[in-house]
This record gives C-alpha cells, sequence and structure tokens, in this order.
C-alpha cells in the first residue's frame, strides 16, 4: 500500500511539471494519448462508466463514444487542476463565459451564507477556483487521501487558486462558521463519502446523493445555489448559476427535498453533457422506478 501511494504521489508530481512545462495545447495532446491509453487498457473502468451512462444515453454507439471522451475529458481536467498556478483573472475573462452570475449575487447579498452544490461534471476543481477569481472568497469541503503528501499536493493546488479546503473530518464545526459569516461552501451532489446518503430519483433509477448540503441549509438558512463549471470545446468552459433552490425548512423532509430538486437540475446537466460525467464508480442502484 505505501509503495503504491508512493507511486502514485511522484505520478502526480511528474503530470504537474509536464502540464506546467508545455503550453496548454500540447499538455492536453499528451493527457490524451495516456487517456487513450487508459480507456482501451482498463476493462474495469471502460465497463463501470458505460454503466453509469447507460440510463442517461439510450444509442448504444452513442454510449462507447461518450464512455471514450470521459476518460479524455478527464484527462483535460487534470491538465487544468495541475496548471492552476497559472490561473488569474485574465483566464477567467478569456476562457470562461458565465450565466446566471446574478442568482449568486442575490443569494450572497443575503448573507446567510451560500451552499455552492456541484458535482463531478466538467471541471468542478476550477468550478470553486472560478469562484474564487470572481472575488468570492469560497471554502470546499474535500475527502482527505490517505497519503499525507497526496493530500498536501490536492490541498495546494486548490488554495493556489484562492480556495480554502475543508477536509471532511473538521466538516460541521468549520461549516457552520463560515455560514455564520455569510461565507460560500462549495459541496459535490453526485457521490457520498461520509456513509450518509439520500435516495433520489434520477433517469428512472435509484441515485444516492450526498445528505451533506441538505443536512446545512435546513439547520443554518444557508442560501443553496447549484453550479456547474462544463466544457464547450477544448479551450472554454462555461460556469452556469442556477436558480437557488426553495424548500420548506420546517417541514419533516425537508433535506429529501432539497436533494430531490438537486437531482432534477443536475439530471438537466447530465443529459446535456454525459461525456464530461467522471464517475469512476457504480452509481445506480439496480432498482428502477
Amino acid at each position: 500500500m505505501e509503495k503504491a501511494e508512493r507511486e502514485s504521489y511522484l505520478l502526480y508530481i511528474f503530470a504537474k511539471i509536464i502540464a506546467l512545462s508545455l503550453p496548454r495545447s500540447l499538455a492536453y495532446a499528451v493527457a490524451k494519448f495516456f487517456a487513450l491509453l487508459h480507456y482501451r487498457s482498463s476493462n474495469w473502468d471502460r465497463e463501470i462508466v458505460r454503466y453509469n451512462l447507460s440510463p442517461i444515453v439510450k444509442d448504444k454507439e452513442k454510449i462507447e463514444q461518450y464512455t471514450k471522451e470521459v476518460f479524455i475529458n478527464f484527462a483535460y481536467y487534470l491538465v487544468d487542476f495541475f496548471r492552476h498556478s497559472r490561473l488569474n483573472q485574465a483566464f477567467i475573462e478569456k476562457n470562461v463565459r458565465i450565466s446566471g452570475r446574478e442568482h449568486f449575487d442575490k443569494a450572497i447579498a443575503q448573507k446567510k451564507g451560500v451552499i455552492v452544490l456541484s458535482s463531478h461534471l466538467g471541471n468542478y476543481e476550477l468550478d470553486g477556483a472560478a469562484i474564487s477569481l470572481l472575488g468570492y472568497p469560497v471554502h470546499v469541503v474535500v475527502l482527505p487521501h490517505n497519503d499525507p503528501r497526496v493530500n498536501n499536493f490536492f490541498d495546494n493546488q486548490r488554495r493556489l487558486a484562492g480556495v480554502n479546503v475543508i477536509p471532511t473530518g473538521r466538516t460541521i464545526r468549520r461549516c457552520f462558521s463560515v455560514f455564520k459569516e455569510g461565507g460560500a461552501i462549495g459541496f459535490l451532489g453526485d457521490r457520498d463519502f461520509s456513509g450518509t446518503v439520500l435516495s433520489v430519483e434520477m433517469f428512472s433509477r435509484i441515485a444516492p446523493v450526498p445528505r451533506g448540503a441538505a443536512f446545512f441549509a435546513v439547520r443554518t438558512g444557508a442560501v443553496i445555489v447549484p453550479t456547474f463549471f462544463v466544457r464547450e470545446n477544448k479551450k472554454n468552459y462555461h460556469l452556469f448559476f442556477e436558480e437557488p433552490i426553495e424548500f420548506d425548512k420546517e417541514g419533516e423532509n425537508a433535506e429529501e427535498a432539497i436533494m430531490k430538486k438537486y437531482a432534477s437540475v443536475l439530471e438537466k446537466y447530465l443529459k446535456k453533457y454525459p461525456e464530461q460525467w467522471y464517475m469512476f464508480e457504480k452509481y445506480w442502484s439496480n432498482i428502477k422506478k
């Protein structure tokens, strides 16, 4: 295990050096080569991605096409993550189109705290980085890696872009503090790491979603803004701020109601950008609704 973790750490360091040493387009070309190698050599990962896409994409030929593109787009995502030290306001102005910013501004203005609820879609690391570069200090809740060196590597990459990190072990107390100050915290709403899940329906399947964002919204009054940062083409992105999720704070099933509403928004984006959903673990329940 220690050897594998050490190899992973050295691989990340090497990948960062390559990403920073080459122009972005050339770094993408190198990343694509290794992505296709991974796609062709890993039957397990390929089958998992196919399975996860199957409720979203009905055309079998398109499933295969999108499966391959998931590997490629994930490699591009990593290149941009390793290049966080190059991120600045000029990059955002040149490469990122923004829609719905007024929703985020309105949520911030309420001074109750904002929950930036995203998913493993597009470039979720750049999501937080872009929001920070737009002038909104943002925190993100992350799952610590087992290897402290790997964990420090990832956290440092996030801090390079002005993103503050909240490890899952310190989530509750720190989140309450940030929301009390009217700050913003990013959560991922499509994969659970804590073991406390809610079951919602997407694409006529049962989908497990983490409870965390809904838990804090109900208890703090923080405003939930679904946010997605997706790739439009090889160089450019589109940052979407959706309308805040409204819910009855007094309702017995408020948490479930929140995540059901979020699932309906996420479903729309998964349908439009299936080739950018980086879910490499079996997601759906076998039970159909």
